[in-house]
């Protein structure tokens, strides 16, 4: 039985055996009967700090169609997002950086 009183380890041990292999690392358990025992019971992640991962891809569109030599890294700064999002999108609205501005990935072919 798993509890709080078992070492974390332990209980590691016993929910990985229970619901299979790799179902929950050592550390993870670690952070939930840390949570646990302060009398957090909230299955919810915490709100995290920093850039939001995801980005609007219609306020991205138009940015780029309002300027079409802008820079990934200015679209970033003013989308509030990290640069690696940018790229990511890019991919999913399929847009390419070709002569200087951006086009639609049909005209680079």
């Amino acid at each position: 039985m798993i509890s709080v009183t078992n070492s974390v380890r332990l209980n590691a041990t016993k929910i990985c055996e229970s619901l299979g292999i790799n179902t929950a690392s050592y550390d993870t358990v670690k952070v939930w009967f840390r949570k646990f025992k302060a009398g957090n019971f909230d299955i919810e992640d915490e709100p995290r700090s920093g850039h939001p991962i995801e980005v609007d891809c219609e306020q991205f569109k138009q940015i780029i169609e309002q300027d079409r030599n802008v820079s990934t890294r200015t679209i970033a700064l003013e989308l509030d997002v990290c640069h690696k999002s940018i790229v990511n999108a890019l991919k999913r609205i399929n847009v390419m950086f070709k002569f200087n501005c951006w086009v639609p990935h049909e005209l680079t072919a």
